[in-house]
């Protein structure tokens, strides 16, 4: 991502360590009647997009003399935080409501990150965090609150437009928690045309999850009465997606403020969506995704059927974090599969786990 350093608020003299960005985008053709492409961030160091944001605040951390990071986090950000940290040297405390699933957890203290556990939501980690960062050595990386993390995320957007020649599709589909990476990308886009890099700006669809939604509602809210609401709603989350699970999204105003700048729209689904949407992904083209990925391609399958994106438009998805970042998750696509493929017995052997099979070798010439 440093190549677009000239873009950057931070200076290039930051020695990057790991190759975070360069993420492909994939065509896959026609899918439900438009040409999609995911950007697979799933390929970044720590498993998701969250690293480009994490990778300029704590190069913007090291230049500003901070010696110390910590952020809040569901999972995705501390696992990020803790990967960049380790490779810089620099110590990160992370602090996940206990409910944070096992996987990201264990992704988090592998590398070596202090892990503070406390009994309450995001939102109340948030705090935490923050409060932590009262100290003039230390940096505090939450989402919304970090204004660097929306400048990393961009990049997001420039590797978007550069490997489609420069130009835009008609939309993107982003999915939203607490709405900074629909900022991110909505600034990266605006940064290129107001270049006169690219010609046009995409359209935004920001997915969100049915329990979930505060950005969507207020979207809602907004179009009625003309106004950007300057506080998000509350909401109670409660979905698998824990990635999209925000009661208070943290960059409420910026994302409100992306969608009206590209004429975005908002889509909310539920949980069986993002469950089915997540085999599509996989048995169709190969891709596991965590579920708030799948939430997109959930929310795009909606907005094609209701007509809101038209047939044939060119469409980019953001894959944002891996499959094996949530292990119940999968696990429930897992024995969703299961269950579909039951008949499979009248023409496949069947083969116990303690059953060995020899297999010849061959002799070496």
């Amino acid at each position: 991502m440093w190549r677009y350093a000239p873009l950057l608020p931070i200076s290039s003299r930051w020695a990057s360590r790991l190759a975070v960005g360069d993420t492909p985008l994939l065509s896959l053709g026609a899918d439900d009647g438009v040409h999609l492409w995911v950007k697979d961030d799933s390929r970044n160091p720590s498993g998701s997009l969250k690293d480009r944001a994490t990778e300029l605040v704590l190069a913007a951390a090291r230049w500003l003399g901070c010696t110390q990071v910590v952020t809040a986090s569901t999972g995705n950000a501390g696992a990020s935080l803790a990967c960049i940290a380790a490779s810089q040297k620099m110590p990160a405390t992370v602090v996940v409501p206990r409910h944070t699933p096992y996987a990201k957890l264990a992704q988090i203290r592998a590398y070596g990150a202090q892990v503070q556990v406390i009994d309450g939501t995001y939102d109340h980690a948030f705090d935490v965090a923050i409060s932590m960062a009262d100290a003039p050595d230390v940096c505090c990386r939450n989402t919304g609150f970090n204004p660097f993390t929306r400048e990393g995320k961009k990049t997001c957007a420039f590797e978007i437009a550069e490997a489609l020649g420069w130009d835009v599709p008609d939309w993107v589909v982003v999915p939203t928690g607490d709405g900074n990476i629909l900022s991110g990308i909505a600034t990266g886009f605006l940064d290129l045309h107001a270049l006169g890099i690219t010609s046009r700006m995409p359209r935004l669809l920001a997915a969100q999850a049915r329990s979930s939604h505060s950005i969507a509602h207020d979207w809602l809210m907004s179009g009625v009465s003309g106004a950007l609401p300057s506080s998000p709603t509350p909401v109670r989350p409660n979905t698998l997606a824990d990635s999209l699970s925000v009661s208070r999204p943290r960059d409420h105003l910026a994302a409100l403020q992306a969608l009206r700048m590209t004429q975005g729209e908002c889509v909310v689904v539920t949980d069986a969506q993002i469950m089915a949407s997540s085999q599509i992904l996989s048995q169709r083209y190969g891709l596991w995704f965590e579920p708030s990925a799948a939430a997109g391609h959930a929310a795009l399958s909606d907005a094609i059927a209701c007509g809101r994106i038209e047939p044939g438009a060119r469409v980019v998805l953001l894959g944002t974090g891996s499959g094996l970042k949530d292990p119940h998750a999968c696990a429930r696509v897992a024995c969703d599969m299961e269950a579909a493929a039951t008949d499979l017995g009248a023409f496949a052997p069947s083969i116990c786990p303690g059953d060995m099979i020899d297999v010849p070798m061959r002799s070496r010439p």
